[in-house]
């Protein structure tokens, strides 16, 4: 998939479940059930090191959402949603709520440029 010259891959269709951690002790969301489609965007990197995560949906909201991690240096990773609606967004909270550390919106030209802090190649 490609939005904006972006190469997307899908990795999670929209309504599919994954699964996390077995216990509450090991990460507060033990999985979630993916609202939109789920992916990574190819040439970007995450703090953690990976392929930089997107939501991508059926709406015109654009954004980022830092989610704590222990395992990341700063304690943050950071996924972008590109094109959600105010419903999906919502879905995608209370899905990390308990983990959600912060979260932006911003026009397609400010997303854009949010994203070039992220390239890697």
């Amino acid at each position: 998939m490609n939005i904006s010259d972006l190469q997307i891959v899908i990795e999670n269709p929209s309504g599919s479940y994954k699964k996390f951690v077995d216990s509450p002790e090991e990460y507060p969301v033990l999985g979630v059930t993916y609202p939109t489609h789920y992916g990574y965007i190819i040439g970007y990197k995450s703090e953690d090191g990976h392929d930089l995560d997107v939501f991508i949906g059926n709406g015109e909201l654009y954004g980022l959402m830092q989610v704590e991690r222990d395992d990341t240096p700063n304690g943050v990773e950071t996924k972008f949603f590109l094109g959600v609606s105010q419903e999906e967004i919502n879905k995608i909270k209370s899905q990390f709520d308990p983990v959600i550390a912060k979260i932006d919106t911003f026009d397609q030209t400010e997303f854009l440029k949010k994203l070039t802090e992220f390239k890697s190649v």
